[in-house]
């Protein structure tokens, strides 16, 4: 059941604020913006990136994860930061991002046996952030 958007909208406020105590720095930009967090990622190795948390099913399903252009719309694999993505998702059709707390993980064939709402408590918008800048190499 899909949450109020204004209590959503609180929700996915106090994630962005209890990622940027976690993450200090490493938030760098992060916000909220509708219902998706936006953050932009500078890899050492170069470039810019912004990467999306697309929370508009959250807490009852984990975000959507994607790197996406300025018009919101997800890149083509081949423009994702080298070995973000696991690659083409075998049932959703993009780019994917295999961590735990993500979407496509628990829609991945590999991971059926695992489930969101067993970690959903433990894998907030904060430790999922860390989780993926860390993969970005941030």
């Amino acid at each position: 059941m899909a949450l109020h958007p204004r209590v959503l909208a609180d929700l996915l406020d106090i994630e962005v604020v209890q990622a940027r105590a976690r993450l200090g720095p490493r938030a760098g930009d992060l916000r909220r913006e509708g219902s998706s967090l936006l953050m932009t990622l500078r890899p050492p190795a170069g470039g810019t990136w912004t990467l999306r948390l697309d929370g508009s099913r959250y807490d009852a399903e984990p975000f959507d994860v994607a790197l996406v252009d300025d018009g919101g719309d997800v890149l083509p694999l081949d423009q994702w930061i080298p070995g973000f993505a696991h690659g083409i998702h075998s049932s959703l059709g993009v780019p994917w991002v295999c961590v735990s707390g993500t979407r496509a993980y628990y829609a991945h064939e590999s991971h059926y046996g695992e489930r969101w709402d067993a970690v959903r408590y433990a894998l907030r918008a904060d430790s999922l952030l860390d989780r993926l800048l860390t993969k970005a190499g941030l």
